[in-house]
């Protein structure tokens, strides 16, 4: 798995990264053996106030995966908790598209059944 951080606007620190990287790596369980060759690009910056906090953090996160683009996007105070939030929206997004796959498999092998038993 390859982690890319960037940061615009914002100083960086390695505690900082260090809770980015262990926060946003927990999603790559979702993926089993395809989240070794995932690759993961985050994106930190400081964004304008916008009412919510007087620093607050901007996380954008990217994960691709054999050609599948997942993204998730936070606006918080700390960049602790805008990475709790993109980790679930990932998460989130992980499941889903892991369900449609399940359920198209199952829809086609119910339809080939459905086909073997016409012939009879």
């Amino acid at each position: 798995m390859n982690i890319t951080i960037k940061a615009t606007k914002y100083k960086l620190t390695p505690e900082t990264e260090a809770i980015l990287e262990e926060k946003l790596s927990a999603p790559l369980r979702l993926l089993g053996e395809k989240g070794e060759t995932a690759l993961l690009e985050i994106e930190i910056e400081e964004a304008p106030p916008e009412g919510r906090s007087s620093e607050p953090c901007r996380l954008v996160a990217r994960l691709i995966v054999d050609g599948q683009v997942y993204h998730a996007e936070a606006v918080k105070p700390s960049p602790s908790s805008a990475a709790d939030r993109v980790r679930n929206e990932l998460e989130a997004e992980i499941r889903r598209s892991r369900g449609r796959a399940r359920r198209l498999l199952k829809r086609g092998g119910a339809a080939i059944k459905r086909m073997l038993r016409f012939g009879n």
